[in-house]
């Protein structure tokens, strides 16, 4: 009898991972370097960074933030954001041509935690350059104002 199994990676109860431009990228270990916020029901904000590397997302959905899939292409407060270092000339955005998707799968409102994935692809004009942000994963606690 042959037995095959599958060495599928358990993440943690909490996390936030991506790759830009293939390579994986995780958040510093901070207290300030992970933030996840749902303003007034309506506004999401999701931030990572490592030093001055980070990558951002923010919704404004003025039904509520839900179960949904958004389309981030900085139309009407859905947007996404990756900055390398502390310059402002090295800010990547994505606009109407360069896009992404963030997918919120659960919200749990009673225990705060928000799941869901996420990538795009966002423009550096100054620098005439794209970035490719994949494979993003995230289940975190998140705070509300």
């Amino acid at each position: 009898m042959l037995t095959i199994g599958c060495n599928k990676q358990k993440l943690p109860d909490f996390y936030y991972k991506c790759k830009i431009d293939g390579q994986e990228y995780k958040p510093n270990n901070c207290a300030n370097c992970l933030t996840c916020t749902i303003y007034r029901d309506t506004i999401f904000l999701l931030g990572a960074n490592r030093g001055y590397e980070s990558v951002n997302i923010g919704i404004n959905d003025r039904s509520a933030i839900s179960v949904k899939n958004y389309i981030l292409n900085n139309i009407i407060g859905k947007q996404a954001g990756y900055d390398n270092s502390s310059l402002v000339n090295d800010i990547y955005k994505t606009d109407s041509t360069y896009t992404g998707t963030l997918n919120i799968i659960a919200l749990d409102r009673v225990n705060k935690i928000i799941e869901g994935n996420f990538s795009f692809t966002a423009y550096n004009l100054v620098q005439q350059k794209k970035v490719v942000v994949s494979d993003g994963k995230f289940r975190l606690k998140y705070t509300t104002n």
